[in-house]
């Protein structure tokens, strides 16, 4: 998301190394040019990298925003978690000595739960840059209750560390506000407005500014060549019926088992869909070196072949979910993504939470389908006008809305769609990073 801006607005981008390759150039210190953008892979120590990104963002942080700890056995804080966690604020301080050598321009950038330490890293040492220093959680924000799951060492410093940045940035109101009481429940943080909180003599933007998306780039990607052939490949694997579409991580987060679920119930409810649609997974694995990850996939995977199973009087190749896979999170395609939802009559997207989840944005650019909706995702807080709002806990909710948008006028199903893209493309990349960065003033 924040790419095509930083590709048209220049700058320095510092980021982990990700493959043995990467690694060997952080260890030369090369820095890389293209298109008016310099690449600096940061030269961090594999086992303290791999501790803050594997133990504490994703098997604590990602959870715990996401409102999906298994409080019955997890987290336990350890000396290993604690250790990780001396790994995590050990890489951020590492960041934090990129931003001051590398800082310029109008304001740094910083993405994402990796890193709520680096702006304190930043300005524990000399040489601080004197321009804005802002920050994006992409993630949801969870509300004080559940945030005290974390220890009380644990939850300051988190809060202290976002606090030093100048402004602070979310999808929605909605994580805004929960962020800003976990400041007032924990630290005693001021509200001096609805948008900004004093601390320790330090005012602090809160922005609310969903990403947006370059919708004449979709577009014209979307009309290469690869996107051609991925919409042929998955038209045929869906033996041309119409397209109820998941585009997604194969990751707990996005709830893929409750809406096979559901699409199960409308079969039941409604036999004659089974030869006139079908629920296409077009899916990317991640993190398959985590167990819950591992889990989620065999049992999404499982229940797509039971449900195949109990309708299969049409015959295997004409199954009512068609699932495909990429080989690994590496192999990600955005062509194949686009053509997905190119060619969905209906598009679900049910996480349990999300920061926004721009599948809808990007549907509602590439095609023009009927959008069903977590009110959960952050999208939702934006777009709620144009799709069809779902429980996501609620299988029998979605059931409703995949039937109400599958028998939409076809009038009616283009308007909301239309009406939809209006709202996505009125705001470009680069406004979105305007914005954050006006937040700190």
């Amino acid at each position: 998301m924040v790419a095509p801006a930083i590709e048209r607005l220049g700058g320095t981008w510092v980021f982990a190394p990700g493959s043995a390759e990467e690694r060997e150039l952080a260890a030369q210190g090369a820095v890389l040019e293209h298109g008016g953008v310099s690449y600096v892979v940061l030269d961090l120590p594999e086992r303290p990298h791999e501790n803050a990104y594997r133990a504490i963002y994703t098997e604590l942080l990602v959870p715990l925003f996401h409102y999906m700890l298994p409080l019955a056995y997890e987290p336990t804080f350890s000396k290993r978690l604690r250790d990780a966690w001396d790994d995590y604020r050990l890489v951020n301080g590492l960041y934090g000595a990129a931003i001051r050598e590398h800082a310029g321009g109008e304001a740094v950038l910083v993405e994402d739960a990796h890193l709520m330490l680096a702006a304190a890293a930043t300005r524990r040492e000399p040489g601080a840059p004197d321009v804005p220093l802002t920050y994006f959680h992409h993630m949801p924000w969870c509300e004080p209750e559940y945030f005290a799951v974390l220890p009380d060492e644990i939850r300051t410093e988190i809060l202290a560390g976002m606090l030093a940045f100048d402004s602070i940035g979310f999808h929605t109101a909605r994580w805004a506000d929960a962020f800003a009481s976990c400041c007032e429940r924990f630290l005693g943080v001021v509200r001096e407005s609805q948008r900004r909180l004093s601390w320790r003599g330090r005012s602090v933007g809160l922005v609310v500014s969903p990403a947006a998306l370059d919708a004449e780039r979709l577009g014209a990607r979307a009309a290469e060549p690869p996107s051609v052939r991925w919409r042929e490949r998955l038209r045929d694997l869906c033996h041309q019926r119409r397209a109820i579409v998941r585009v997604e991580r194969l990751d707990p987060a996005k709830n893929m088992i409750r809406g096979l679920q559901a699409y199960e119930q409308l079969l039941s409810r409604r036999p004659q869909l089974l030869e006139t649609t079908c629920l296409l997974g077009v899916l990317t694995p991640v993190r398959e070196w985590a167990p819950a990850y591992r889990r989620y996939r065999e049992l999404a995977e499982a229940e797509a072949a039971r449900i195949n199973a109990r309708f299969a009087q049409l015959g295997p190749d004409r199954a009512p979910v068609r699932l495909h896979l990429l080989p690994d999170a590496h192999a990600f395609d955005h062509h194949r993504a686009l053509a997905g939802l190119s060619i969905a009559e209906v598009v679900l997207a049910t996480p349990v939470f999300d920061g926004l989840n721009i599948v809808p944005l990007e549907a509602a650019i590439v095609g023009a389908p009927s959008i069903v909706l977590s009110r959960n995702a952050g999208a939702h807080e934006h777009f709620a006008d144009h799709v069809r709002s779902v429980n996501p806990f609620d299988a029998l909710e979605t059931t409703d809305a995949i039937e109400q948008a599958l028998d939409e006028p076809p009038a009616e199903r283009r308007r909301r769609a239309l009406a939809l893209r209006a709202a996505v493309a009125t705001r470009t990349p680069e406004d979105w990073v305007r914005e954050r960065i006006a937040g700190a003033a």
